[in-house]
């Protein structure tokens, strides 16, 4: 005998015949039941299994801040710690610098900032990201006030360069939980060793400490009050090729005006000099004045800097190289800075110029 099976609309069908008994034979079972109680049942029915929807704020994406570390001395950097104050809300967040380099990255919450930083140490000296910083870091440049800028979130923020170490005490904020520091005294009375750079009633001192196969390096400190804290160093490095000459130091310039002057002669490939100033500002020294030459020869006269260098080479008959001619720059202080006040251009009879 052969069985048929049934075909899809015969079994929709006879499907739909014993549900609808079955409901029929239910609804005489049960005892009748309210419009509202039944409006109720269906609305759980379908609701059952559906997961409950998530009504709280996602936390936004952190942004990525980046810029560089700057101090006022030879690398490397010492240890420090870089601070991002929210503004909105005070909410400090610090980062350990510590390997030495001059560039930072960190994440941060969505927020508007500003940055500083400060030597571990003893939170002697102080430094951030200011007006000063966009302007150039220059002597003109004396906003010292903090800049704020805006981190995003998920994207990057570039630029925040902690690099004004220049201020006055009080610019640069101290973090929560730092010892609270006294201002610089002013005092009529200089502590040992100690000169007033600005003839302020502050005292700093310069100090050049041979150090053998690793050369001569240049320091600055300034007085606390009760103790000399070392704020500035200075290395020239292999005296074979570098090293900072006995005359470096400081000098008087338009009365009241300490300059720290820094002459280093290099031997390689010829003899050059690199000879810089540096101003006390605040709590650190500012560069003010820069120059390089072959043959370099300087002096201080007066409040003029002069600076002799060859600015070309050559021979006298089947001589050694030598200069065969000769530039004298003076540079004058003008209470803000070294300006160029002269500068003369000299030959050296009978001599051929070889290297323009």
């Amino acid at each position: 005998m052969t069985t048929h099976e049934p075909n899809m609309k015969t079994r929709v069908t006879l499907i739909s015949i014993i549900l609808t008994a079955g409901l029929i034979a239910s609804c005489q079972s049960q005892p009748s039941v309210s419009e509202d109680t039944l409006a109720t049942s269906v609305a759980s029915t379908l609701t059952a299994g559906v997961p409950p929807t998530d009504t709280a704020t996602p936390t936004p994406a952190e942004g990525v801040v980046t810029g560089k570390v700057c101090f006022p001395s030879e690398p490397p950097l010492p240890e420090m710690t870089l601070y991002f104050e929210d503004i909105s809300s005070g909410t400090v967040i610090s980062a350990p610098h510590t390997d030495g380099t001059g560039t930072y990255e960190t994440q941060l919450p969505p927020a508007i900032y500003v940055a500083y930083a400060w030597r571990d140490e003893d939170f002697a000296i102080g430094g951030s990201y200011s007006q000063a910083v966009p302007c150039g870091l220059s002597v003109e440049c004396d906003n010292h006030n903090l800049l704020p800028f805006t981190v995003e979130p998920a994207s990057t923020t570039t630029g925040i360069d902690i690099c004004d170490w220049y201020g006055a005490p009080g610019d640069v904020p101290l973090p929560p939980g730092a010892p609270t520091l006294p201002p610089p005294t002013a005092t009529n009375t200089p502590p040992p060793e100690g000169v007033s750079f600005n003839c302020d009633g502050t005292y700093q001192r310069v100090r050049i400490t041979d150090t053998g196969a690793t050369g001569r390096v240049i320091s600055v400190d300034r007085w606390d009050g009760s103790n000399w804290i070392n704020i500035w160093n200075n290395s020239a490095g292999d005296p074979n090729l570098r090293q900072i000459t006995d005359d470096s130091g400081l000098y008087t310039f338009g009365g009241c005006q300490q300059l720290l002057v820094i002459a280093v002669r290099n031997s390689n490939p010829q003899v050059t000099m690199d000879l810089t100033a540096l101003k006390w500002q605040g709590s650190g020294l500012i560069q003010v004045y820069s120059m390089q030459g072959d043959y370099g020869e300087w002096s201080v006269v007066d409040d003029r800097l002069i600076f002799r260098r060859a600015t070309k080479l050559g021979t006298v008959g089947d001589g050694p190289l030598q200069p065969c001619e000769w530039t004298t720059s003076e540079h004058a202080w003008d209470g803000t800075s070294l300006t160029e006040s002269s500068k003369t251009v000299d030959s050296v009879p009978g001599c051929t110029v070889t290297v323009p």
